[in-house]
């Protein structure tokens, strides 16, 4: 079974009523067998969110919100800068203001908003200490302190133009895993 195949066939299993212990384990041998991406990524990627990794309560009711509503549409990357952004639905503004009043997100045409930049790199796992990965950065002064600047995703490549992301969490200077997404050019 391909890594695409894979990926489809244990976000289906993700689900409340799964098996969450042995699907988060499976989705974290699959990013573990992925690759710094080749190509970098570049331009508009589309986006999924696959699962939060927390604690069972809390996996379930982020799973039920975003079947509800999933304002995330993907990441927005520059491959020369090796900078980006990620990319909204326009009706992530109002829940976006109550949360941070501060942030100004930019309007993006058709539909999109694009917030919270972030910078790339190619480094060593915080998590996976033996694995290279995309590092996708958020601590810098353009960010809300709350919680975006806490967060880390690292990308890997696990199938052509796919990749798996695994979303880190900084509590003190200890990286801590909360979750997983993909990435995938339109098209």
């Amino acid at each position: 079974m391909n890594a695409r195949s894979r990926l489809a066939e244990i976000e289906a299993r993700v689900r409340p009523s799964g098996n969450r212990v042995h699907t988060l384990r499976e989705l974290d041998e699959l990013f573990r067998s992925g690759e710094v991406p080749d190509p970098l990524p570049a331009g508009f990627q589309r986006g999924t969110f696959i699962a939060t990794s927390i604690w069972g309560p809390v996996d379930r009711a982020f799973r039920r919100i975003g079947d509800a509503w999933m304002p995330w549409l993907g990441k927005s990357f520059d491959a020369t800068t090796s900078t980006g952004i990620n990319v909204l639905k326009t009706n992530a503004r109002r829940p976006m203001k109550l949360v941070w009043p501060s942030l100004r997100p930019n309007p993006a045409g058709n539909g999109r908003l694009e917030a919270f930049p972030f910078r790339n790199r190619i480094g060593t796992g915080e998590v996976d200490a033996d694995l290279k990965v995309y590092k996708i950065e958020y601590d810098f002064a353009a960010n809300p302190s709350f919680v975006i600047r806490r967060v880390l995703d690292e990308v890997v490549q696990i199938d052509d133009g796919l990749l798996l992301g695994k979303i880190l969490y900084r509590v003190g200077s200890v990286y801590h895993p909360i979750g997983f997404f993909s990435l995938e050019q339109p098209g």
